[in-house]
């Protein structure tokens, strides 16, 4: 599973930036940011070693990551990745809940709560996913997952509003 176009390129895509807009040229000069965000997406959603979340899994949350946050373009680039019949694919529906899988059921529950109210994460929400099968290196990966994602959203909602300025 691999991306088609650089990430980079679907983060400017999903902002809604064309080829001809002035803020082409702003964003240029932030070229090594670009870059470092391209590594972080290989390193959080393709990485070498998945360890306990699949590499379907990851693009899965990401797309049900940015649904929750009205970013369908960038929901689909992730839902693309999966490959067709995949059932993490389902996992990509915020309205998901599977109730033969407490261990998905968890990661979504904890996807969601950290993509919508970070404020309301407790410690209880940790020791969940441990008792449901996730080791601390999983959970540290679950975690960068999240926090890259919810970065992203917030990359392709600022670059949207700075457009709107230029």
């Amino acid at each position: 599973m691999t991306p088609k176009q650089p990430f980079t390129f679907k983060l400017l895509s999903a902002s809604g930036i064309e080829p001809t807009d002035e803020i082409l040229e702003v964003l240029s000069s932030r070229e090594e940011l670009m870059s470092l965000s391209q590594e972080a997406h290989d390193a959080c959603i393709i990485p070498k070693d998945s360890g306990g979340i699949s590499l379907s899994e990851r693009a899965a949350l990401a797309s049900r990551m940015c649904n929750l946050n009205s970013e369908h373009q960038l929901a689909n680039y992730y839902a693309g990745m999966i490959p067709g019949g995949d059932p993490a694919l389902q996992m990509a529906d915020p309205q998901l809940k599977m109730p033969d899988s407490p261990r998905i059921n968890c990661m979504l529950k904890h996807t969601d709560l950290v993509t919508s109210h970070p404020k309301d994460t407790i410690a209880s929400d940790i020791q969940n996913l441990e008792a449901n099968g996730f080791n601390t290196a999983d959970i540290v990966r679950l975690s960068e997952l999240i926090a890259f994602v919810n970065y992203t959203i917030r990359v392709v909602k600022g670059v949207r509003l700075m457009e709107g300025i230029l």
